[in-house]
């Protein structure tokens, strides 16, 4: 797994998944089941269509130190078995983009994460940009488990 982070709060973590570029973008753009292997979502709201593709909007609720938080997602970046993207601005503006190229019997995947954090948030941007890669690390791994075992 490879990391990288910059100075404008995003992150980078890639993983080799041993799956079709195709089965891995079905599991992303299946939005209603990233509980199932992201942390940072506890539960999915108002999806507007599912499986995801460019437009689709929803929620996603979750804790973010110690308070609930309701994030409006819409999706952005979409190229079918390529690349999944979504992003929103509240709490703050935030970023999540998946890409995914073939490789050698599966298919590598890089996240990209970036935040803007403000209000409350914007004090513990360190924290939180570290906190986010791990998390991102963290998904990437569970992802690859899951997709691997079926």
């Amino acid at each position: 797994m490879e990391s990288a982070a910059s100075k404008t709060n995003e992150n980078a973590v890639s993983v080799q998944i041993d799956a079709a570029p195709e089965r891995v973008f079905a599991t992303l753009t299946d939005v209603a089941t990233h509980t199932d292997w992201a942390r940072g979502p506890e539960e999915i709201r108002n999806l507007s269509e599912n499986p995801a593709r460019m437009g689709t909007t929803f929620q996603q609720v979750g804790k973010l130190m110690g308070r609930t938080l309701v994030a409006e997602c819409r999706v952005n970046r979409y190229e079918e078995n390529r690349t999944f993207g979504f992003a929103g601005d509240k709490p703050f503006p935030f970023q999540v983009l998946f890409a995914l190229e073939p490789g050698s019997g599966g298919t590598q995947v890089t996240m990209r994460g970036s935040i803007e954090p403000g209000g409350f948030f914007k004090i513990a941007r360190p924290v939180l940009n570290s906190s986010l890669e791990s998390q991102m690390k963290a998904d990437l791994l569970t992802l690859k488990a899951l997709l691997e075992v079926e």
